[in-house]
Parts: C-alpha cells; structure tokens; sequence
C-alpha cells in the first residue's frame, strides 16, 4: 500500500515544483526518492537485526523461546502497523498538497503550456 501512495503523489509533488519553480525537475525529484528508499533499505536491515537481539533472538538455538516467538510476532506486526500510521499521520497533517492544490496545479500548468 505504501509504494502504490507513494507512486500515485510523486508525480504531484513533481507538478508542484514545476508551478513553484517554472522547471520540470523529474529525474531530481526521481533520484531523490531513489536515494530515500535506499537509507530506508539499509536502516531497516540493521534494524532488523537490533529488533531481534532486543527481543533474545538466538542465532545457534535449534528452538527458540516462546517470549522470543511472541517478540519476533510483535516486531513483525507492531513495528509495520506503528510506521503506517506515522505516515498516514505526515500525510494527514504534513503533506501539503490537498486535493484541491492538485486540481489548482493542474489548471495553471494547463494555462503555462496552452496560453
């Protein structure tokens, strides 16, 4: 869900600047995020492995202990759920382009490029 919202504004944000700035900056606006989701990769993999230290995690064991179970089930099911909706709220309260500044940008790029 989160890529699909992600491809879905970025062409939005892509406009926005264009109105703001007069210059179409796709491959800069690309790149970026490009380069985001990469940190993002890479935090995540060592967190990953902090997340199951934290919870007892034992690499040799031929079992693992229920509390490790029920903390590696929390990690995987918390740790999503609290990161989606810290995004929802960024986007609810942040994200500054409504629908109707879409629909604004939209309407002056139409003027730009046809008057």
């Amino acid at each position: 869900m989160f890529n699909v919202l992600v491809w879905a504004t970025i062409t939005d944000v892509i406009d926005d600047l264009e109105v703001k700035n007069h210059n179409r900056d796709d491959g800069t606006v690309y790149a970026v995020n490009s380069f985001a989701r990469k940190i993002g990769q890479a935090l995540a993999g060592g967190l990953a492995g902090w997340a199951l230290t934290f919870v007892g995690y034992e690499s040799g064991a031929a079992q693992q202990t229920p509390e490790v179970l029920t903390g590696i089930y929390n990690i995987s099911t918390l740790a999503p759920a609290l990161g989606f909706f810290a995004c929802a709220m960024i986007l609810l309260f942040v994200y500054p382009l409504s629908k109707q500044r879409t629909l604004d940008n939209q309407q002056t790029l139409s003027e730009r490029r046809n008057g």
